[in-house]
């Protein structure tokens, strides 16, 4: 080959070796900047040791899912991970009560809202569409920001889908400020909030069909700061969706008179949700400093 031939070949071999390492630097830089949403699953077969999975059918076969359970996906706190208590938290609560799939969503690669909502807006749509899941098998629930990223996955589902998810369970939502979406009623069916770190890790802003406000909502009994407050609220999961729930709730008009003696009790018990949803508005109820938290409506009489 003559000396001219051989150096263009060096040099455009050069160039492109340049344009593929370029490629792959990009790439990586891409996924660095904005990475991803990871996926775990849990259900009584693999309770203790969660399994990753790729929202897709086939990864999903060869897991433990099994189609004819109900689903919870549950979204932790911004960058939260699947060593996050409110994953332990929901894992456990649900496992204790029924079979279910638990569909964790990890978020400590992931830092891209609208990637976010995506990822798991279409693995809701891989379980209705190709394992004939009906959305109401399938509960959100989302704690801190992932609240609100709980609502925009259930507003990505209506969207594509044009049907609502049946329930959202917002565990004291961020203000939400740093987010596009805010979670709101228009959301999905019926979304409950709990607020126990109002003003504090929590919002005061009513976001749901019914708000509940333990204790007044700002401050959690045996707490002393704010993150103790705030994660309260998934402390509370086990006895919300347990039969024994004993979680009796007042009805008020404002959050301006959430106390005893301003509102108005019930029967209704927080997280309760039966062939109907509760009435829309805020609530106020009372609990204890530990486990079991719930005390009923205490002393105070109905109205």
């Amino acid at each position: 080959m003559p000396q001219t031939n051989t150096t263009n070949f060096i040099s455009v071999t050069l160039r492109m070796q340049t344009g593929v390492q370029l490629a792959l630097f990009l790439t990586l830089t891409i996924g660095a900047v904005y990475g991803e949403t990871g996926f775990f699953l849990n259900t009584r077969r693999v309770q203790e040791n969660a399994q990753p999975i790729e929202p897709e059918v086939e990864a999903l076969v060869r897991s433990s899912f099994y189609a004819a359970d109900p689903t919870v996906v549950t979204i932790p706190r911004w960058l939260g991970n699947i060593s996050s208590p409110e994953i332990s938290a929901v894992v456990s609560a649900r496992l204790q009560q029924q079979d279910s799939n638990i569909i964790s969503v990890d978020l400590s690669e992931a830092n891209d809202e609208s990637e976010i909502i995506d990822s798991v807006a279409s693995l809701v749509i891989v379980l209705h569409n190709q394992f004939d899941m009906p959305l109401d098998r399938i509960l959100v629930v989302g704690f801190a920001e992932g609240a609100h990223l709980a609502g925009g996955v259930a507003a990505k589902v209506q969207q594509d889908l044009g049907r609502q998810l049946s329930q959202i369970t917002a565990l004291d939502p961020s203000s939400g400020a740093e987010l596009d979406h805010k979670l709101s009623q228009a959301d999905a069916e019926f979304v409950e909030v709990v607020h126990t770190n109002a003003g504090g890790e929590g919002t005061w802003e009513r976001l749901g069909h019914v708000d509940y406000y333990p204790n007044g909502g700002q401050t959690q009994p045996g707490c002393s700061t704010d993150s103790c407050s705030h994660e309260r609220a998934f402390e509370l999961l086990a006895e919300m969706w347990s039969p024994e729930n004993d979680f009796v709730s007042a009805r008020c008009g404002s959050v301006e008179t959430l106390s005893a003696s301003s509102c108005r009790w019930s029967t209704h018990k927080m997280g309760q949700k039966l062939e109907e949803q509760p009435a829309s508005g805020i609530y106020f109820l009372e609990t204890r400093q530990s486990s079991p938290f719930s005390r009923g409506a205490y002393f105070i009489s109905f109205l």
